[in-house]
């Protein structure tokens, strides 16, 4: 049996099912490597991945939830790696990202209540369903007989096919993609200036009288506050000319004294003292610097005096002033200087249209060239990879035992892109004679699914942030075409997690973790049991799937499955 692998990136190690269907509760823990799920038809064995689904997103159904119960609930656990952690993140959950603390890996959990409403939660932290499903999107891929979720994706099988193109071709894909986006912007910028000839026009002359009115009127902001100022001394002038006149009396008045005259009297007096004793010293210079600043003082006073005047003529003037600089900040916003510097600009801008749309059409055309080669460049590595993944899809068929089925990548033209100038169309014939088919299109279900397991293993290196899984990808086969398929399984499973449900005890043998789902009756109610089996209940399974009886022939053939699948 595989071990399983180690080296997982991302792996699905519980489910906790309550409540859904006929399961009353279960917890399931998975393995890395390949987990088969086995049991008795109409079991329940679709019931895990149906709980699965609900859990990453799907449509939730009232009928889900057990009779007489009042809610559904699914829990996931995922181990996940840093690295993916914050790739995955930040792009389903958005802000809510950091509001998830995933070291102990991401726990997810759905319930559904009885009228179809439900709840979803990412590590405790409630989100939409959307959210689910985006994660779902990401951490897991099924493949059942309805649902062929991601490879029948244009887009996912381009990206496949592109995993195939070699160091040139990818780097010319990413030539392509990045140059298809600066042109584009340069071609919706070149329509807006064709689109915009009238109203350029009538923008230039709004702008032009916009800029001539600031620029005439002169506007500063210095000049407001000093014209704010002056009318604020304008408006108050008796008051100012009674109060200096005050402080320049008790200064200095007409009949003698004032505090200029005591303080030249005290400073006199003073520098006398200090001859004396020169500890007085730099009193008597302090004084008399007082003295001093007090006669300054007095002069700057009376020189005031002399200018201050009442003037309403003045006032008038600078009212109107402010008024005609207050409509220029009510037109164009307090920072007058900086609309007319942006005006300025956008002007120039304008004006100079002309001359930008034929450096535009210039370098239009240039950088369409390049695209056309980058194109022919990317074309012709698909046409190769298409060689080389259908060379490795065929091989992986012909292990599958669909050796007459055909499998081809074709590519068909499409509307040029950022991606190129094709896609690319999966085609597969089932048999010699009948007609290809898109993958997309193809309704044999379990034959389709082992398809899918071909194209998984071809890839280069399946996505490691993915679990697979894989529902009666066993349908319409057995001896020893199961048992190839168990081994590819087993394969796809060294390096990606891998969930199948069957029926088939050569596949079920391949399984690093065996999962048994049973349905019995308990105090009248039927209640589905899913538990993990090993050693000897396995041997006992395997032998029931073998025969439909455990006896010790059922038995012996089991231990022979067991120790050549490597248990």
């Amino acid at each position: 049996m595989a071990s399983g692998a180690e080296d997982l990136s991302v792996v699905l190690s519980e489910i906790s099912v309550r409540n859904v269907a006929l399961i009353e509760s279960a917890t399931l823990r998975l393995s890395p490597g390949l987990n088969a799920v086995t049991g008795e038809t109409g079991a329940g064995k679709t019931l895990l991945a149906t709980a699965l689904q609900l859990l990453l997103g799907g449509r939730a159904r009232a009928e889900v939830v057990r009779a007489g119960e009042e809610r559904a609930e699914m829990e996931g656990l995922f181990e996940l790696p840093e690295g993916v952690l914050r790739e995955i993140l930040p792009a389903a959950l958005g802000d809510l990202a950091e509001e998830v603390d995933p070291r102990d890996g991401l726990l997810l959990r759905r319930t559904i209540t009885a009228d179809g409403r439900s709840r979803c939660y990412v590590n405790g932290v409630s989100v939409g369903v959307r959210v689910l499903a985006a994660l779902g999107e990401r951490l897991v891929s099924y493949h059942g007989q309805r649902e062929q979720a991601r490879l029948a994706d244009p887009a996912e099988q381009l990206a496949l096919l592109d995993a195939f193109v070699g160091p040139e071709g990818l780097e010319a894909l990413r030539e392509r993609a990045e140059l298809w986006r600066s042109v584009e912007e340069a071609r919706r910028r070149l329509e807006e200036i064709r689109a915009s000839g009238e109203a350029r026009l009538r923008e230039l002359d709004f702008l032009r009288y916009q800029i001539g009115e600031i620029e005439a009127s002169g506007y500063s902001r210095e000049e407001m506050e000093r014209l704010l100022a002056e009318r604020e001394r304008l408006r108050n002038v008796t008051g100012l000319l009674e109060a200096a006149a005050a402080a320049a009396a008790a200064l200095a008045p007409e009949e003698g004294g004032g505090a200029v005259e005591a303080v030249s009297a005290a400073a006199s007096e003073l520098e006398r003292a200090s001859r004396l004793d020169g500890d007085l010293g730099p009193l008597a210079e302090r004084l008399a610097g007082a003295s001093a600043e007090l006669g300054d003082v007095l002069y700057e006073l009376r020189a005031y005096l002399d200018e201050l005047e009442a003037n309403p003529e003045r006032l008038e003037e600078v009212e109107n002033r402010l008024a005609e600089l207050r409509e220029l900040e009510r037109k164009y916003g307090e920072d007058v200087p900086g609309y007319l510097r942006r005006a300025r600009e956008r002007l120039s801008g304008l004006e100079n249209a002309d001359e930008e749309t034929g450096r535009l059409e210039e370098w239009i055309f240039r950088e369409e060239r390049r695209l056309a080669e980058l194109g022919e460049e990317i074309s012709a590595a698909r046409r190769e990879a298409a060689r080389h993944l259908a060379e490795r899809v065929q091989e992986n068929l012909k292990g599958l035992r669909l050796d007459r089925t055909l499998f081809r990548a074709e590519l068909v033209p499409c509307e040029p892109g950022p991606s190129g100038n094709e896609r690319v169309e999966f085609v597969i014939r089932p048999n010699p004679g009948e007609p290809e088919l898109p993958v997309r299109r193809y309704a044999s279900g379990g034959e389709l699914s082992r398809i899918m397991l071909a194209l998984r293993l071809a890839q280069r290196e399946p996505d490691p942030s993915v679990t697979y899984i894989f529902d009666e990808v066993d349908a319409g086969i057995g001896g020893e075409t199961a048992t190839a398929v168990g081994s590819r399984l087993r394969e796809l499973g060294g390096r990606c997690q891998v969930i199948t449900i069957t029926h088939l005890p050569q596949i079920a043998s391949e399984a690093s973790s065996h999962v048994v789902v049973s349905k019995e009756e308990v105090s009248g109610r039927t209640v589905t049991r899913i538990r993990r089996v090993e050693g000897e209940e396995r041997r006992r399974e395997l032998a029931r799937m073998l025969s439909g009886r455990v006896d010790r022939v059922s038995l012996a053939h089991a231990s022979n499955l067991l120790v050549g699948g490597g248990g």
